[in-house]
């Protein structure tokens, strides 16, 4: 049994939605989504957020299309699943359908998006992710941590031993190394994945830049109480970017495991 939350907003400085969420099959693409919580009695479930890659032509078409066609490579690869679970293969199939779809045309070429997956089977799960959309785990006590990995300049540098993690850097170092592009040369990104056991109460979290970026991870994490329900602290986790300014676009996915 899983029960899911799930939230975007445009925010409060732009026109568009440029994020996209997908949950058990559906994708949403609203301005305005409010807090919506659904109860799922499956022994499997498939969540992502993609967030279209705002300096790129109508990055609103390339999250969309990066989520469609994760469904389709999913149903139409199956031989590609390891152990069951999504795999890269299948981010690269769906890069290159992106680039397929709108690289052809002038206005998208190479328009771009991030993407978080999470894809839940029984005890257990498969974190994906390309760019700096996020993917945390908690367990029933509170404890968290970051599954996925951003795919920024600062974080090369870090890895590379040429930065601290804790120490604060120039925004320009926050830029993108890795996304999904609609360019047929642009195939050489890296993918994180990892598995993870999931227990009963544990939960999974999914979010754009416009959540981690807008309020800071501790402050996120702060505001955790492991005994509300999906949908009250997904609330609070919106309600907070909000009240910061919400600057940017928001999307929230919140899961636990029953």
């Amino acid at each position: 049994m899983f029960e899911i939350a799930y939230t975007m907003h445009r925010g409060r400085q732009n026109l568009h939605q440029e994020d996209c969420i997908l949950v058990n099959g559906a994708l949403y693409q609203e301005c305005v989504l409010p807090v919506a919580a659904l109860s799922l009695a499956a022994d499997e479930v498939l969540l992502a957020v993609a967030d279209g890659v705002h300096s790129s032509p109508m990055p609103h078409r390339a999250s969309r299309t990066v989520l469609e066609e994760l469904t389709q490579a999913i149903r139409q690869h199956p031989e590609w699943l390891q152990e069951g679970f999504v795999a890269n293969r299948h981010l690269r199939q769906v890069q290159e359908r992106l680039a397929d779809r709108l690289a052809v045309r002038p206005q998208t070429f190479g328009t771009a998006s991030t993407i978080a997956v999470a894809h839940i089977r029984g005890q257990r799960a498969a974190i994906l992710n390309v760019g700096d959309s996020r993917v945390y785990h908690s367990n029933g006590e509170g404890q968290w941590q970051r599954l996925s990995k951003d795919h920024t300049v600062l974080q090369g540098m870090i890895d590379k031993g040429q930065a601290l993690p804790d120490t604060v850097y120039s925004s320009m170092y926050m830029m993108l190394e890795h996304v999904l592009c609609a360019d047929h040369e642009e195939n050489d990104f890296a993918i994180h994945r990892i598995m993870v056991p999931l227990m009963s109460d544990d939960r999974l979290v999914l979010c754009s830049d416009g959540i981690h970026d807008e309020i800071g991870e501790e402050t996120m994490w702060t505001l955790f109480d492991p005994s509300l329900d999906v949908k009250a602290q997904t609330k609070i986790w919106r309600d907070a970017v909000w009240r910061h300014g919400a600057k940017d676009n928001l999307s929230l996915v919140v899961v636990v495991i029953e």
